[in-house]
């Protein structure tokens, strides 16, 4: 029987994708220092039946050359849920993190890959919006509403600048409009901060401000390759 044809089907490839998540996990509770409790089992599950959509795709992508990117979203989404569950400390804005970047990052896959301009926007704005509010609230030394207010809105304005550099991708014309909120987020969270905290604000500023940079970086990664398109 041609190997390359088992390979080819289905509850092979199902099959191979559930195994190579059991060692995956396996690997990691003998690595790690794991202490059974029922929030890590939980997060072990949630991870272990996310790499079983994740391992699928890549199976299927190395033997049809075929991207099928909706076994993409439970990856994400269920590896967001459960990575949580393995923290010392669980809190509803770690969960907010994780399944807010990852559902953010789905629909920019999704919008990306099939073109759809609406879904980029809300994938975009989860993106910056979830870690505006974790940083703010929860991962964080500030203890002024100022402050915490600051952070939240440059955030936020993150994900506008985002939609900008993600549309590229669509479209060989600069979105511009985005720009604008975001623009107004980020110089009312940094009026904000200083407010709030002078001492710390050149720092703050120039930590988001080359996160920035960076964003700007890939934006102009984009346009060169669509203008060599």
């Amino acid at each position: 029987m041609n190997p390359k044809r088992i390979f080819h089907n289905g509850i092979v490839q199902i099959i191979i994708s559930v195994l190579l998540a059991a060692l995956t996990s396996f690997l990691y509770l003998m690595i790690s220092e794991f202490t059974p409790s029922t929030f890590s089992i939980l997060g072990i599950s949630f991870i272990s039946f996310g790499l079983i959509w994740g391992f699928l795709f890549i199976i299927i992508y190395l033997s049809k050359q075929i991207p099928v990117v909706w076994l993409l979203f439970p990856f994400f989404i269920l590896t967001s849920i459960g990575l949580p569950f393995l923290l010392q400390e669980i809190n509803l804005l770690d969960f907010f993190l994780y399944i807010g970047v990852d559902i953010g990052i789905c629909l920019l896959i999704a919008g990306i890959y099939w073109k759809l301009f609406g879904l980029i926007i809300p994938g975009a704005l989860l993106v910056g919006i979830a870690p505006g509010l974790y940083f703010a609230w929860e991962n964080t030394t500030a203890n002024n509403p100022l402050e915490q207010i600051g952070i939240m809105l440059v955030g936020f304005a993150f994900g506008w600048g985002l939609i900008t550099v993600t549309s590229r991708t669509l479209t060989k014309k600069i979105i511009w409009w985005p720009l604008i909120p975001g623009g107004i987020l980020a110089v009312v969270g940094w009026g904000l901060y200083i407010a709030g905290n002078p001492e710390s604000a050149i720092g703050f500023i120039g930590n988001t401000g080359s996160v920035g940079l960076i964003i700007f970086g890939i934006y102009i990664l984009l346009m060169r390759r669509s203008f060599h398109q």
